[in-house]
This record gives C-alpha cells, structure tokens and sequence, in this order.
C-alpha cells in the first residue's frame, strides 16, 4: 500500500480521504465504542472520529498484550491505528510502557509519552508529560520543537460536568484548541460505558498540526479518564 506523506504544507488532493476531511474541520468528535462486558474484561478500544455533521471519517483500533490490558489496565502500552473508511492505515500512535503515577511520581523519570505517525512509520511528532504539581503536556514537532502546550486544572470534576483542556502555543500564550471531555451525568459516566470527547480548533491549523492534537488527546485521555487505572505491581 503506498504510503502518503503529511508534509508541512499539504495539498488537499494529494492526501488519503480522511485526512482530507480533517483539513477542512473546525471540530471533530471521538467516541470510543464500549460495552457493560469491558467492565470486567478489558478488550482492544475502538473508536471512530466524527466530523461535525457526525459522518465518521476515521476508524481506530488498539494493538495490545491481552495480559497488559487485564493487569495494567489505563497505564499499558499500545499501538493504535487509524483507518479511513477505505480501509487505508493513515495514522498510528504507538505508546510504550511507563511506570503509572504513583509514590515515585517526583522521582521517576519514566514520564508518560506518545508518538504519533503519519503515516505509519513517518514520526511526525510526540506528547510529552511535564512533571508539575498540576497536569501539564508538551507536543512536540518531528525536529523535537515544542509546537503547543496542555495545561489544566489540578482539581479534575470527571462526574459533574464536562472537562475542557485548553491548548496554547509552544510559547504558551495564545489558545489555538481545546480539548473537551464530555460527561452525561449519569450511571454511565460511573460504570466507564461513556468516553466520548471533543476537540475544536480555535486557530486555521494544517492537517499535520490536527493530527498531532487528536494523538494528544489520546494520552490525556488513557491518563486521567481512563476508568481501569490498575496495575499489577
């Protein structure tokens, strides 16, 4: 399969539908597909990315160990690759093992990361955690640049409303997106059957910059939302 290269300055025609549609979208959703038997069994996540009209546009599945899934659970590493609806693999996030947040939190320095491809087998950019009192991330460009930073409150309220993490410039200093963590307000938000979140661009961003903001998101996501925050050590 030929592999279409998400350049800095992307034409439209030249790259996969999917991508193509993500060029021309001021906000797209993501809705992970759950069901009441992944409470006790944790399978591969799936999810499928939605513009605004709610036609899907791309299609994700986790690679994984069964046994990081079941005894690791929101702290394993993974694989997860994106497909357009034809099937074609055009992003992939890959996230190595790191020891969770725990009591060696000020001391460890495995700090949680991800990779983002695009397309796979092309790193295009990372997310890096900040070690600070309050969550903080850094994205970073393929010539380790830092392009945008993630900042948000210490004090997450992941029940009564929705979350939103707004994204600065690598200066930290103008909004360019926002990243909204959606809450029903009911059992489901408890149970873990609901994960469902938003991402708008504030700012007119190119395809490669969207990209590394909805892999960003996945990390924020497996770190503070992610329900099965287990480990067997």
């Amino acid at each position: 399969m030929e592999k279409i290269p998400i350049t800095s300055q992307p034409d439209n025609e030249t790259l996969p539908p999917g991508l193509k549609d993500l060029g021309s979208l001021g906000e797209i959703t993501v809705h992970q597909h759950l069901e009441a038997g992944d409470m006790c069994f944790q399978r591969p996540s799936r999810y499928s990315v939605y513009g605004q009209e709610e036609d899907s546009i791309l299609y994700a599945q986790e690679v994984s160990e069964c046994y990081a899934r079941q005894c690791l659970g929101a702290m394993r590493a993974f694989v997860l690759k994106f497909s357009n609806q034809d099937g074609q693999d055009v992003v992939r996030l890959r996230r190595p093992l790191r020891c969770p947040c725990g009591v060696c939190w000020w001391w460890c320095c495995c700090v949680q990361e991800l990779t983002i491809e695009s397309p796979p087998g092309h790193e295009i950019g990372a997310i890096m955690e900040d070690r600070y009192c309050c969550p903080s991330y850094k994205i970073i460009d393929e010539s380790e640049s830092v392009v945008y930073q993630a900042n948000f409150s210490c004090c997450l309220c992941k029940m009564c409303s929705d979350v939103v993490i707004p994204v600065f410039d690598g200066r930290g200093e103008q909004r360019v997106a926002e990243i909204k963590k959606k809450t029903e307000g009911d059992c489901g938000d408890l149970c873990g059957t609901h994960n469902d979140f938003t991402i708008t661009y504030l700012k007119p961003l190119e395809v490669k910059e969207k990209i590394l903001l909805l892999g960003a998101s996945f990390l924020m996501d497996f770190n503070f939302f992610e329900k099965q925050q287990r480990s067997c050590c």
